[in-house]
Order: structure tokens, then sequence, then C-alpha cells
């Protein structure tokens, strides 16, 4: 991994391009020219997720003694771009140079440009990630922290709420959204932009069941084995579905836990072949795991359902595990809507940088910037943190990856239709099938571009 405790060199930088000398917040650009030749088709998708912030973010000013400030509003990010999640770090990267590209044509924040600096968090060592949020709150002086996810969640919370610092995040965790609806006062800063793993759990038996009862897969029984990564996220998935399978037909006959990153699978796949389960969830989510857990499961598969979290939506997965990834079904509760305004996205991307987005990291960091960057336009301005943070908590959101309307107890955003009936009110946890090498959405309507195939080893 790089040195991320050093001086400012390859490892930051900000969104609009360049590198950067010692002791200043990286400068540099993408020029305009380049944006509206890559940009053109997000303008539907941002659109729609502005709304309001639209006349805001294209006129305000910000008025100082000495007349309109133009300074840059710095917002910054520790997002992994090297180690076993770097696939997911460089989909995050591009999100953030669209959003912040896109904000800046408009007018900026009030008049303001947006500059993003990041730091890498390599494979979230948890000093490193501490020092990084300590380096972008006192050297680059950033007016936000936005995320991406940290894997070792729980320290940065304390230091941005010390500097009274905008975060916005989807670390996808219950414990995060309980830290803030403990102590409402202190953490008032901090957003959680998706559901937490909790609703992971909440709906996967309902699909589990729907999907039995439509006639479209007939379970070879009712057990599911759940492969763990060593992280609270795993272990918060299987506490919670351990509580909503009360009553249901669904038990868990087996759990397992692996290191993360894990690239053999014999002795957990052995286990699973010796009591073969109707399903298997892989809750480790690293795109590199699922796809060798595959490789190593097709040639001697078990009459089983098998099931990944948001892992499959890295291109790396179908790269490494080819045909053997085809049939898995997977979830997210952040995936970029494969509607008009996801897809513009994804075009836009695919033109900017000639390579196939994620389906979910590069979505959700555009979306958290322009969250951001639309409740201070809202609030007149960056500088009042505390009015910025009052905008986000009344904004409803329509982004990328679906919509946000932050629960007011935790300001945690809410899953449809597991926790809201109204899809403009919370996002979509979509469910996915690999079919042919395409991704298609079999759950929920009206989200849905296909419908669920029968893999061949259940033939």
């Amino acid at each position: 991994m790089r040195d991320t405790t050093s001086s400012p060199t390859t490892n930051e930088s900000a969104a609009d391009g360049g590198g950067t000398g010692k002791g200043s917040p990286p400068t540099g650009g993408v020029t305009r020219r380049e944006l509206i030749g890559a940009g053109a088709g997000v303008v539907v998708g941002a659109a729609a997720g502005l709304g309001v912030g639209l006349g805001p973010l294209a006129t305000s000013k910000t008025s100082t003694a000495g007349g309109t400030s133009t300074a840059p509003v710095v917002v910054g990010s520790s997002i992994p771009l090297t180690g076993f999640a770097s696939g997911d770090g460089q989909d995050m990267q591009r999100g953030f140079q669209i959003a912040v590209d896109e904000v800046n044509a408009r007018g900026g924040i009030a008049g303001r440009p947006l500059k993003w600096v990041f730091l890498d968090a390599g494979p979230f060592a948890p000093d490193v990630m501490v020092n990084n949020f300590k380096r972008l709150i006192t050297e680059f002086k950033v007016e936000a922290i936005l995320g991406g996810y940290q894997t070792n969640t729980g320290p940065e919370y304390d230091i941005v709420a010390n500097a009274g610092v905008i975060y916005i995040h989807n670390n996808t965790i219950e414990q995060n959204a309980a830290t803030v609806r403990n102590n409402p006062g202190k953490y008032w800063m901090i957003f959680q932009h998706d559901p937490s793993e909790a609703w992971y759990s909440r709906s996967l038996p309902k699909f589990l069941s729907t999907l039995e009862a439509s006639g479209a897969w007939k379970p070879h029984n009712h057990n599911v084995a759940i492969i763990n990564a060593n992280n609270s996220y795993s272990a918060g998935l299987t506490t919670e579905f351990q509580k909503v399978i009360q009553g249901t037909p669904w038990q868990v006959s087996m759990t397992e836990q692996v290191t993360a990153p894990n690239t053999e699978w014999g002795a957990t796949l052995a286990k699973l072949r010796a009591n073969p389960p109707g399903v298997i969830w892989v809750t480790d989510y690293f795109a590199g795991d699922d796809a060798s857990f595959m490789q190593q499961f097709v040639p001697q598969p078990t009459p089983s359902l098998v099931h990944f979290q948001y892992g499959p939506s890295v291109p790396e997965f179908l790269n490494l595990a080819k045909t053997a990834g085809n049939f898995v079904t997977w979830a997210s509760v952040i995936a970029i809507t494969q509607d008009v305004i996801g897809k513009a996205f994804q075009d836009t991307y695919r033109s900017r940088f000639n390579q196939e987005p994620g389906l979910s990291q590069g979505g959700s960091t555009y979306d958290s910037t322009l969250i951001y960057a639309t409740a201070a336009a809202i609030a007149g301005g960056a500088d009042d943190r505390k009015k910025v943070a009052s905008a986000i908590r009344k904004l409803i959101f329509r982004g990328v990856t679906g919509s946000r309307h932050f629960d007011p107890n935790d300001q945690t955003n809410r899953p449809y239709p597991s926790s809201t009936q109204d899809p403009s009110l919370g996002m979509p946890t979509q469910y996915f099938q690999i079919q042919n090498g395409q991704q298609v959405v079999i759950d929920p309507v009206p989200y849905t571009t296909g419908k669920f195939q029968v893999p061949p080893w259940l033939s």
C-alpha cells in the first residue's frame, strides 16, 4: 500500500486533477471542455437529483467585507485506492470526479468552486483511517468529508464531531445509525446516505419466500448457510437475520467466518457439500473473494441458490469469475437504478473513463457529492455547517442510486420497500441476478428489468 502519512504525493489529489506541492491542497484541473464532452449524458439524472438546488448552485454568491468570495469549497475523502478494495476505490474516485465537475460547470456552490481532496485508505488499517480524517480536517481544511465507506468505521465519528465537519458516508452499518440515534446533539453533522446492513437481513426472507411462492424456484430445503467475513458488517447481517426469520420457514443451518481477503474456499465448500443448504448467503462483499468462491463452487455445486451482498456489482467480479458468475443473485441498497437517471450516469462514466462502471460505489459517491452541494446551496453557502446539516435533514433527493430522505432519528436513509412503500422516499433494495454476463434487476417493482432464471445446477 502507499504511504498515506507522508506529505501530499500521488495518493491524494483534487477531483479536477493534478498533483500538489507540499503542505497545500492539491490543485490542477479537468477542463470545462473535457467536462462538456464527457458529461452531457448525465444532465437528466443530475437535474432530477438536484431539484430545488439548481438555482442556488448556479446563481448564489457569498458576500464578504471584501466583496464576493471565490475561494474553493474544499471537501475530502478517504477511499481505498490500493489493497483488496481498490476496485471499489477507483469507482468511488470516478464518481466524485464526475460530480465535482458538474457542480463547477454550474457555477460551484454559491459562486465558489468545489475542490475535492482524496487520501488513500489502502486496506483500511485503523491508524491510516484516523490519520486520513485528521489530515483532511487540519491540513486541508475541508468543509465536509464525503464517502465511500470505511470497513473499520467508528473512530472517525468523534474526529468529525469534535471538528464540526459535515460527514456523509455509506458505511451501511446499523451501529453507525445507533451512534447518531443515541447522541444526536453530538453527531448532528453525520449522515449515512444509504440504509444500514440490517435491512438486507430484513428483506431477504421475503425475497426468498416470494421467489418460492412464484414457482420460479423450488428450494432444496429451507436451510440458509451464512458465510461471513471477519468484520462488523457481516456479523450484523447474521445477527439481524437470525432475529427476523423467527416465524418464517427459513432457518440458519451453518455460519462460517472467513478472513477477508480470501481466495481459498476448499474447507468452507467441504462443509457445505456435507450438508447442502437451500441457500448459501455469502456476506463477504469483496469482489475477488466472491469470484473465487464461484470458481471453486461451480465444478461441484450443491443444490443451493447462491446469494451475495453487493460484491458482484464490481466489474472485477465478472472479470475474475467469468461464466462461473452466471446465475448468482446479489443485493444492494445502493446500486445504480437501471432507469433513465441511472443509465445516463453510466453512459457518462463510460464516455469519460472508457471503462464499465460498477453498479454501486461510483453512483454512491456521485450522489453524496450532489447531496452536499445541493444542501450547501440551499443554505446559502458552505460556511454555516449547521445550516447545511439542517438542509440535508429536510432534503428529498433523487440521485442515480435512488431517493434519499434521511430518518430524523439517526440521519440514516431508509429503504424501499422494506421501510417505506413510497419509492420517492427510500432507496430501493435491488435484487439482481447475473444472466449471461448481464446484470438483471429481478426485484423490486418498479425497478425490475427481467425475471429470475433457475441456475443450471438446480435444474
